[in-house]
């Protein structure tokens, strides 16, 4: 540790160990929270929050922190996305791959662009949203309002115009992340780039 004084080498070492934890949480436990995880959308909030609880638990092992400890600043620290945002980016992800020709065909027909009106004004300019379903489009609403084609409109509609008018799939993934990023955590300031 060279010419560290000792408690310089102390926060040195917890350092190394965090960012080695963080990595173990983002190598094994957040694929498994990913995988498939855009079936999980519309799903009702205790289910969220039981998912919520294994990445605060993660969160916890990272910093070594007590179960009674309050965890949002901690995710917020190791730039977390939390479970519900987590599935709302796949959503969006996955319809911009669809808008951009980048989906599967069987995604292709789940979703439409929202078509245009017979009479002008501004917002009927933007050809990025999507036409969104209202109630009675299906016969079964309760069965079928977690469905795809129902819900990610709804989902993609509501992000900034600027965001989903993004040229190439890099540069929307970095500025969607930050959106949801500064969304999960807007009572606290932002700093840096969500990452996942």
């Amino acid at each position: 540790l060279g010419a560290m004084t000792p408690s310089e080498a102390v926060v040195s070492t917890q350092s190394t160990g965090r960012q080695q934890k963080t990595k173990l949480v983002t190598t094994l436990i957040h694929p498994r929270l990913d995988f498939c995880n855009a079936l999980l959308i519309g799903i009702n909030d205790s289910e969220i929050k039981r998912l919520q609880k294994v990445q605060n638990s993660a969160t916890r092992f990272i910093f070594g922190q007590r179960r009674r400890r309050g965890v949002t600043l901690l995710r917020k620290k190791v730039h977390f996305l939390p479970v519900k945002e987590r599935i709302e980016y796949k959503i969006c992800l996955l319809v911009y791959k669809i808008l951009n020709d980048s989906a599967p065909d069987y995604l292709v027909d789940m979703i439409k662009k929202r078509p245009p009106k017979p009479y002008s004004m501004r917002i009927d300019d933007d050809v990025t949203q999507l036409k969104e379903y209202k109630r009675g489009d299906f016969n079964f609403e309760q069965t079928k309002k977690r469905a795809f084609s129902a819900i990610a409109p709804i989902i993609w509609n509501h992000l900034p115009a600027g965001i989903r008018s993004l040229p190439s799939l890099d540069l929307f993934k970095r500025s969607l992340k930050t959106h949801f990023f500064s969304s999960a955590y807007s009572e606290f300031p932002l700093q840096h780039h969500a990452s996942r």
